[in-house]
């Protein structure tokens, strides 16, 4: 516990008084636990969202060839397509979004541990 990083020295110039130095330590040791635990949760999140996709260009496909079926309604057909792709847009922006916060959380966890 000898060791002082930044983040530590930024913690002990916010607080005052005597235990400003012990008060970093733990705040450190407690965020990085916490960022280490959710990274690893949205991780694991990851595998499950990036199946979404999968299935959901599957589907864009289905529906193109109409799931080997005779187009018998136009409309349906259209809406059909159309609802397929909404649904990959709608997967493929939460696999983004989702990618896009561990990547911030990996950040703050180096920021922590600097």
């Amino acid at each position: 516990m000898s060791k002082t990083t930044n983040f530590i020295k930024l913690v002990v110039a916010i607080i005052t008084g005597d235990d400003a130095q012990a008060t970093a330590l733990k705040i450190q040791r407690k965020a990085s636990a916490i960022l280490t635990a959710q990274i690893a949760v949205k991780v694991a999140r990851t595998l499950e969202l990036e199946e979404v996709v999968e299935n959901a260009t599957e589907a864009v496909g289905l529906a193109l060839i109409n799931n080997g079926e005779l187009i018998t309604y136009g409309e349906n057909y259209v809406s059909t397509l159309n609802k397929a792709q909404n649904t990959l847009n709608a997967a493929q922006d939460s696999l983004e979004e989702h990618l896009e916060t561990i990547t911030f959380l990996e950040e703050k966890l180096a920021l922590v541990q600097a």
